[in-house]
């Protein structure tokens, strides 16, 4: 009960519940709106140290905003007609081969300090003006990681580069994995993949592709690979320089992406394609419970 407010408390505190979660549909509203709108609209006359204290009693937090993928209601369309043809065919994905590009830079994770200073000077650490970057283009199956190759410093990956790293690196594989005739090869949208050349050597080469819906990380499973990569590079080597860089991430490849974690990550995108579908191909945030 507040002093300020007296009987009154309860019906307040449920009236700022209301209008942070159901009236402000677009999350916009301030706490200083909202004592405004109390004394404007509801005679309610409190300073904005009471409205912290009435939205704790309601049990309202503040949150950041995440970050998700900014689908238009044509996208969320094909993104839902692509779940649902894949999950009513009961596809398991054994015979596809996942692909990607990833920019690994020096400095991309933050370690974590723990301390009870906050000026701790180990939380301190150089950063470089122009920080070294490495490109890496791989892929990864149900049976396990793939090729991987890394481009060169200032190169820049365009359908003719594209096309030379699926022939050096894609086609040999293929072939002695489970041959053009099984394997179902799977890109993004990214113009090198879909530049005319590209499609054109790939139907040449006789290699079967899959489908792809737009604005669908959360259905690529190696874009999992890369953020545990990424973490643990960060954690484990913290390298330097480019060569460094280059010669842990063969190492997680070879090392640490083992058959299992290659699995988990293809599990966890496919329970993605059950949580896109009951969103009606929107926007999904990892690890929330749908339940609608």
């Amino acid at each position: 009960r507040s002093y300020v407010l007296g009987d009154r408390t309860t019906e307040v505190v449920e009236l700022v519940k209301k209008m942070f979660e159901i009236d402000d549909v677009d999350g916009t509203l301030t706490e200083r709106q909202a004592v405004k709108d109390l004394e404007m609209h509801h005679g309610i006359n409190i300073t904005r140290g009471v409205l912290r204290n009435l939205k704790h009693a309601g049990g309202l937090k503040c949150y950041p905003e995440i970050n998700v993928p900014d689908i238009t209601p044509q996208q969320a369309s094909k993104r839902f007609n692509y779940v649902h043809e894949l999950l009513e065919s009961k596809e398991t994905f054994r015979d596809w081969i996942w692909s990607d590009e990833c920019i690994v830079q020096v400095g991309g994770n933050r370690r974590m300090i723990t301390t009870s200073n906050k000026y701790d000077k180990r939380r301190l650490t150089g950063v470089r003006k122009f920080a070294k970057k490495l490109m890496v283009w791989a892929a990864i199956t149900w049976d396990g990681p793939g090729p991987i190759t890394f481009l060169e410093e200032g190169e820049t990956l365009g359908a003719h580069g594209y096309i030379g790293i699926l022939e050096d690196f894609l086609l040999p594989f293929i072939d002695n994995w489970k041959g053009r005739v099984r394997a179902v090869f799977q890109q993004d949208m990214a113009p090198c993949h879909t530049a005319k050349d590209t499609k054109a050597k790939i139907t040449e080469w006789g290699i079967k592709t899959a489908p792809w819906a737009p604005a669908s990380p959360d259905m690529n499973p190696i874009e999992y690979v890369w953020k545990d990569m990424k973490h643990w590079i960060g954690k484990n080597r913290n390298p330097k320089t480019r060569s460094a860089i280059q010669d842990a991430a063969l190492f997680y490849w070879q090392n640490i992406l083992t058959k299992e974690r290659c699995r988990a990550h293809i599990t966890h995108v496919i329970e993605n394609m059950e949580h896109i579908k009951r969103c009606n191909g929107g926007p999904i945030v990892d690890k929330w419970k749908y339940n609608n």
